[in-house]
């Protein structure tokens, strides 16, 4: 009576061992996967609900962000390059934090650019505007760095940002040994492209008609006109992202 007994406690006991170290093992990949790029709710999200996260790539629909510092170059040469890292750092951190304290996902950095976007890896019914009001704060911290910078005796820089909404392909992407959970797909690229149209209308957050269309109950934008940007056959109307509107 007692073996048969001590056998199934000695059972249970493993399974259990088991099951705890292996929920031990998938909440510190998800930690160390997302933990820099995304807000502690998201990851917390992720760990109560990790069916949520679809790692061999699905289509989501998200809304994508870019943004780009104005005259880099210029600015580059005129600092030394300890000075340049400096400047840089504090801008992108500053940025971040805005991003991941909205719930974004910070996706890569290029250089002086910044990809990230929302509803992916977790569902977010309101990612346009999670989008829209994060550019909006990020033009407003930016002009108090400016602001910080002047004083420093640092040359300042203005960005421009794109946004656009619609389905994207979000996992992981890569090799086997190194891989990003990104997105990809036609409308990344199309948010690109409006980033770059910020220099052509000098203007700082340009959004697409799909954001717009969303979005436009409860912020102000401005028709900027049609255009045929590359990789799109068809015209796009643009619109520039101006503010929230008064409730």
């Amino acid at each position: 009576i007692l073996f048969p007994l001590f056998t199934i406690i000695i059972t249970y006991l493993a399974l259990v061992a088991i099951y705890y170290r292996t929920e031990e093992r998938s909440r510190k990949w998800i930690t160390s996967v997302f933990g820099k790029y995304v807000s502690p709710v998201v990851i917390d999200t992720l760990l109560k609900n990790p069916e949520q996260l679809n790692l061999g790539g699905e289509k989501r629909d998200i809304t994508i962000f870019f943004s780009d510092i104005r005259g880099f170059t210029s600015i580059s040469e005129k600092l030394d390059p300890e000075e340049l890292v400096h400047l840089l750092n504090e801008y992108l951190t500053e940025m971040s934090s805005i991003i991941i304290k909205n719930n974004g996902l910070v996706d890569k950095y290029m250089g002086d650019a910044i990809m990230a976007f929302w509803g992916a890896p977790i569902d977010q019914p309101n990612h346009a505007e999670l989008a829209c009001s994060s550019s909006l704060e990020m033009i407003e911290k930016l002009k108090e760095l400016q602001k910080k910078w002047k004083k420093e005796g640092i040359p300042s820089f203005d960005i421009g940002i794109g946004l656009n909404s619609g389905e994207a392909i979000v996992g992981n992407m890569g090799s086997s040994k190194r891989f990003d959970y990104t997105a990809m797909g036609d409308n990344v690229n199309l948010a690109s492209r409006l980033e770059g149209l910020n220099k052509t209308y000098d203007t700082n957050i340009i959004i697409s008609e799909k954001t717009y269309n969303i979005v436009k109950d409860k912020f102000s934008a401005k028709k900027l006109g049609t255009v045929t940007v590359k990789g799109k056959k068809k015209p796009i109307v643009v619109y520039e992202l101006l503010s929230k509107k008064n409730k």
